[in-house]
């Protein structure tokens, strides 16, 4: 915590949207996430006096939070609760030289350790034996002092891992195929190269199509599509715009039933994502398939919607009104739903006149990001279960995805609140269905899709040879557990 790092791992122990945060103390000590002034040392020790992390014994750590946080055990259980050897980073680290930087024994207050980006020593059941920087290779070798885990059963088979940086999709492909390798990173875009594309899209089985190789799958995964809608267009100057389509929910409902999510599944996802009726996977805990949508894809509602609204807004067929939508030009797919939208709403003929721009990918964030524009498409990744950030990102006015749209429903944010302390299991899920539902109601997104495993746009581990035995799914750790496999 003392790293206190926005962008890296300090940034996936959130403190809270606000006092008195999670770690006792880290508010008034994080510039980041709290309120903290410097890093000096009084800064530091006042930090570590106030026991937010305790040594009991030799076995057992004691963490003391500043309110109830039902999502750390999760957190904990990810790559951010990994252990590393204290007694080898405070080997290579060095005492600061500036007197206002506070520290303790190995790490700097506010500042990331360069020999730890590069190097490594945990506790896993492997060892970093090499880290090319040049060509990103790294070996592994399995290690002999391992604890081998709670049931100390964990002991890998195979003795020594290769991980080869190969950028070239073909040659990934011919590796696979000729045995050179056991595993391999296949795109989605070439998914097809290794599976039957009819056996998937008609009866959703992945069969590949490669003898001794094969596919797992599809699993939950991670990560959703979704597109939202901007309560406050603003101009390029920060003034509020004058036309405000998206402040009405009519216009809203009318949008999100103009998109045919099912065609955008399967012709722009290959098949490779599932319905869901919010920012949520199958893969996190709280999830519920009975949140009910306000819309489904249905023109003639749109139409309705559009000329109610449009009688209030000062738009229709005799008074048409121009809206523009971006896109990303380095993300096609968007292309495709944005497209798919804007010629659903022409041909009603409301007079709602929809032009579709692709800009480059600066821009584009830039356009949502300062709220220039009204209706924007987007992919967003979770890296734990939980689904606590998410339900902050889309439903509290402070939240990432909330917060460029301008949504703001006093009682959704009351709701995440409530479930953020709630450690009664069914009384969170039961919170976390209500919060759902408010937003679903407010219709500020539109869900179009959970990815599968096989289904990441730029990322997908899960292809092996038939010789590599023992692989399992974790929706939350993007790679294979080595340990745990072995070879025939």
């Amino acid at each position: 915590m003392l790293l206190d790092d926005p962008i890296g791992i300090g940034s996936f122990f959130p403190t809270g949207t606000a006092a008195p945060g999670i770690f006792k103390g880290a508010w008034e000590f994080s510039k980041s996430f709290g309120v903290g002034k410097d890093y000096s040392q009084a800064a530091v020790d006042k930090y570590l006096a106030g026991g937010a992390v305790k040594i009991i014994d030799p076995e057992t750590v004691e963490f003391n939070l500043a309110q109830p946080y039902a999502a750390f055990i999760s957190d904990m259980a990810t790559f951010m609760g990994s252990i590393v050897s204290p007694a080898y980073v405070t080997a290579h680290w060095k005492k600061p030289s500036d007197p206002q930087r506070g520290f303790m024994p190995g790490v700097t207050a506010g500042q990331r350790d360069d020999w730890m980006l590069y190097n490594a020593s945990g506790t896993g059941p492997y060892a970093l034996s090499t880290f090319d920087k040049a060509t990103g290779n790294v070996v592994l070798k399995a290690n002999p002092t391992y604890w081998g885990g709670p049931q100390a059963q964990i002991k890998p088979n195979v003795q020594s891992v290769i991980v080869r940086a190969t950028l070239d999709q073909a040659t990934r492909l011919l590796d696979l195929k000729s045995g050179s390798v056991d595993i391999a990173d296949i795109t989605t875009a070439s998914v097809f190269d290794v599976i039957n594309k009819q056996t998937w899209l008609d009866q959703r089985k992945v069969q590949s199509i490669i003898p001794g190789v094969s596919v797992p799958g599809p699993n939950p995964w991670l990560t959703i599509y979704f597109a939202k809608m901007n309560f406050k267009i603003k101009n390029p100057d920060g003034s509020l715009a004058e036309f405000q389509p998206f402040a009405d929910i009519r216009v809203r409902k009318a949008f999100a039933s103009a998109m045919n999510t099912d065609d955008i599944r399967r012709n722009v996802y290959n098949g490779f994502a599932e319905p869901i009726t919010w920012a949520m996977t199958p893969a996190q805990f709280g999830y519920d398939a009975n949140v009910k949508s306000a819309y489904s894809f249905d023109l003639n509602a749109a139409k309705e919607l559009l000329v109610a609204a449009g009688k209030d807004l000062g738009f229709g067929p005799d008074k048409p009104r121009d809206m523009l939508i971006l896109y990303n030009a380095a993300a096609p797919w968007q292309g495709y739903i944005v497209t798919q939208v804007a010629a659903n709403i022409n041909q009603l003929d409301v007079g709602l006149k929809l032009d579709v721009k692709a800009l480059s990918f600066t821009e584009y964030v830039n356009s949502w990001r300062s709220q220039l524009t009204g209706f924007s498409v987007h992919s967003a990744f979770s890296v734990t279960a939980d689904p606590n950030s998410w339900l902050s990102a889309y439903g509290t006015p402070l939240g990432y995805w909330a917060r460029t749209s301008s949504y703001d429903n006093p009682k959704a944010g009351a709701l995440y609140t409530e479930q953020f302390r709630a450690l009664d299991p069914r009384q969170r899920a039961a919170l976390i269905s209500q919060l759902m539902q408010l937003v679903n109601d407010d219709v500020a997104y539109v869900w179009i899709g959970a990815a599968t495993a096989y289904g990441q746009p730029t990322f997908n581990p899960n292809v092996l040879r038939s010789s590599v035995q023992g692989f399992y799914y974790n929706p939350t750790y993007q790679g294979f557990y080595f340990a745990a496999l072995s070879k025939h």
